[in-house]
């Protein structure tokens, strides 16, 4: 009788130790549930092109020297149209004022000389024919207000799949050193526009 008591206990104490052996695990809810970080490269939008004529026309004031210049930009055609292909049409008018000049100091317009840049669609620049308009008349074109420099300028065309336009347009002044004198100063000043141009209708998002 003992001796079957002896291996019950014995067997109870081996139960003991396996249970407790089993509950020396880590329990489930303290057990790391923090998933594998996934990386997910996010698409970075391309900036939007400047856009100098977005509203139409822009108007500008630029300095040479003592002359102040007002100029003001348009085209008769539609932005929409602006293809790399076709010629464009810049139309711009310029007047002057003299700063602290005397009166009936004049100031003249000698020169509009327009270099352009097309952005390729690698974005390699390309630098189309010169748009130049110089004065026919001597010392220049009258520029003083009320009077103004008015004229269209046509832009080459660029490469096909062109995607912007960079249009440096120089001014080359003469102004008068006293009125009714026969000496000028020569004076220049610059002006830079940005156009986009329309190369194909906008890819359409995928849900």
């Amino acid at each position: 009788m003992n001796s079957r008591r002896g291996r019950m206990a014995t067997a109870g104490a081996a139960l003991g130790l396996a249970l407790a052996a089993a509950g020396c695990g880590t329990p489930p809810w303290q057990a790391s549930t923090s998933p594998t970080p996934t990386v997910t490269a996010s698409a970075t939008p391309a900036p939007s092109a400047s856009n100098d004529l977005a509203r139409g026309s822009l108007k500008r004031s630029l300095t040479a020297g003592a002359a102040k210049l007002e100029v003001n930009y348009w085209s008769t055609l539609d932005l929409a149209q602006w293809t790399p292909e076709l010629p464009k049409p810049l139309n711009i008018v310029v007047s002057g004022t003299l700063q602290g000049g005397a009166k009936g100091q004049q100031v003249f317009l000698s020169a509009v000389r327009v270099a352009t840049v097309a952005t390729g669609a690698d974005g390699t620049p390309h630098v189309l024919d010169a748009a130049d308009d110089v004065a026919s008349v001597a010392p220049g074109y009258l520029i003083s207000k009320p009077n103004s420099y008015q004229q269209v300028l046509t832009l080459p065309a660029a490469p096909a799949g062109s995607t912007a336009l960079k249009i440096t347009l120089t001014y080359e002044l003469l102004i008068q050193s006293e009125p009714k004198s026969d000496a000028f100063l020569r004076q220049a000043t610059s002006d830079t526009l940005e156009v986009p141009l329309v190369t194909g209708s906008s890819p359409q998002a995928t849900p």
